[in-house]
């Protein structure tokens, strides 16, 4: 049977909107099952009403990697047991339900039409400021006016300008915004995974509504943000210079010596080794990537145990996971300054970090390989020492089925899937954060170029399986999901 994209999910919105979990569980298993919908147009369908019903970025960021995580669920190899190729097919409504009902009361607000409206927008050509649209755009957010930001950006769209540069507009706007955490770019980033799932056209009004509030938070930047701004404009740290290399990339020269860098001076020094890296040959995203590992070693280098410290060290992470991103959507000179403030910004969590509490790429035993031979096997080890804080016997169950030359991607998913047993609540901000920020690591962990792999056992795992094993949070609602499974099969 093939799979439908334009499936009614009425049942779903009525259920969401009412709160009501045991509804909207089995209305997603319905979808994911017997109408053989793909999790992320779900997802997506969930995410514009609820990009309309406002609020704080963090429910909505949960929504916006809830179907991706659930994609890398559709790779978990099946096993032996009666009903294997359902329960697979069932098993993504763990990451949706929990972001599903993360956006209920947004989903409440912003379902009814009509829609809030936005104001009359102003086409780029008849934008008023020396620098342009970019300049006007970075005025408003300073001004914090949240009417003239919103028509700047309803321009774009009401001429028709491509989405990729609607983006580049919001990243240029962003690079030397960073407050604590780093919240405006990485929402940027959340809510455009939301209008990729949904292919943008019409929806982008949604976002716009829904993002422009978040950048313009009144919370002040730290002095990560001046700092790179100082450095970025001096003429002689321009990076207009790379528009027009031709030389073929070397990803390498962001390997293991720049990570060190980054984290090993002060912020001067930080972003020297961004320079050099460019300059040796790293492309903007190879660069981006290798920032990832290092942002993954802060993580690994927090104390067993220390939530706090992994909250902090998983925000760098995010922000750092959000300019990889933005390197990818657009090669615009305009937006590679956030090379300087993420190196700004790992530099300064460095502080926070200790040396590495766990070895990323220790050996394992040569003993039966926990789980046994079979990968769904090994996976479901894995995760089940996950979800039980095991943080080394999850490693080590990981390791096992790399060294059997099993696909990441699976394992990847699989990661996800025992993060998103962590219930997902509305006002508890850390179980909020648990989500995206092992989507994160498992994102770049998947994405890392060749030249900065290291057999496939590096900082970014290791990272993954500390947040979704050391972020604890109640699983309750997790269980209703599984139980729901189980009365399908």
């Amino acid at each position: 049977m093939p799979m439908l994209v334009h499936a009614n999910i009425t049942a779903l919105l009525d259920a969401i909107t009412a709160s009501d979990e045991e509804g909207t569980i089995r209305e997603t298993l319905t979808l994911l099952g017997a109408e053989k919908v793909p999790p992320a147009r779900i997802a997506a369908r969930v995410g514009i009403p609820a990009a309309w019903g406002d609020g704080d970025g963090h429910a909505l960021s949960v929504l916006s990697v809830a179907g991706r995580v659930a994609e890398w669920m559709r790779a978990i190899p099946i096993g032996p047991e009666p009903q294997a190729e359902l329960r697979r097919q069932l098993a993504p409504a763990l990451p949706l339900v929990q972001g599903f009902l993360a956006v209920a009361d947004r989903v409440r607000r912003g379902l009814p039409e009509p829609h809030p409206e936005l104001p009359q927008p102003i086409p780029p050509a008849d934008v008023k400021h020396e620098q342009g649209p970019l300049g006007a755009l970075r005025a408003a957010l300073a001004a914090s006016d949240l009417d003239m930001a919103r028509r700047i950006l309803m321009g774009y769209y009401a001429t028709g300008t491509d989405y990729r540069g609607l983006l580049t507009l919001l990243y240029a706007a962003l690079v030397h915004r960073y407050p604590e955490g780093g919240h405006p770019l990485t929402y940027v980033v959340s809510g455009s995974r939301v209008l990729d799932m949904a292919d943008w056209g019409d929806r982008v009004p949604a976002f716009i509504y829904w993002v422009t509030p978040l950048m313009l938070t009144d919370t002040s930047d730290t002095p990560v943000a001046e700092r790179a701004r100082a450095y970025a404009h001096q003429p002689e740290h321009d990076l207009g210079w790379l528009r027009v290399r031709l030389a073929i990339p070397k990803e390498d020269a962001a390997g293991p010596a720049f990570q060190r860098a980054l984290l090993a001076g002060d912020t001067h020094a930080a972003c020297d080794a961004v320079l050099q890296a460019l300059r040796g040959g790293a492309t903007p995203m190879g660069v981006a990537a290798g920032m990832n590992l290092a942002a993954a070693e802060l993580v690994n280098g927090m104390a067993p145990g220390d939530r706090s410290g992994l909250l902090r060290s998983g925000h760098v992470l995010l922000f750092t996971h959000a300019v990889h991103t933005a390197t990818k959507h657009t090669q615009d000179p305009l937006i590679w300054p956030l090379l300087y403030t993420a190196a700004a910004a790992l530099n300064a969590a460095r502080a926070t970090a200790a040396p590495a509490a766990l070895d990323p790429v220790g050996e394992a035993s040569s003993s039966m390989p926990v789980g046994g031979l079979m990968p769904a096997a090994m996976l479901r080890t894995l995760e089940q020492r996950v979800v039980e804080g095991d943080t080394t016997g999850a490693l080590t169950a990981a390791r096992r089925y790399l060294q059997m030359g099993h696909p990441p991607r699976a394992l990847a998913g699989m990661i996800g899937s025992a993060a998103a047993a962590r219930d997902a609540r509305p006002g508890d901000d850390s179980a909020l954060h648990i989500l995206p920020m092992v989507a994160a690591a498992a994102e770049e962990y998947l994405s890392l170029p060749p030249a900065l792999q290291t057999g496939g056992q590096n900082a970014l795992l290791v990272a993954a399986v500390r947040l979704a094993s050391e972020l604890s949070a109640p699983h309750t609602l997790a269980d209703r999901i599984r139980d729901a499974i189980n009365a399908r099969l």
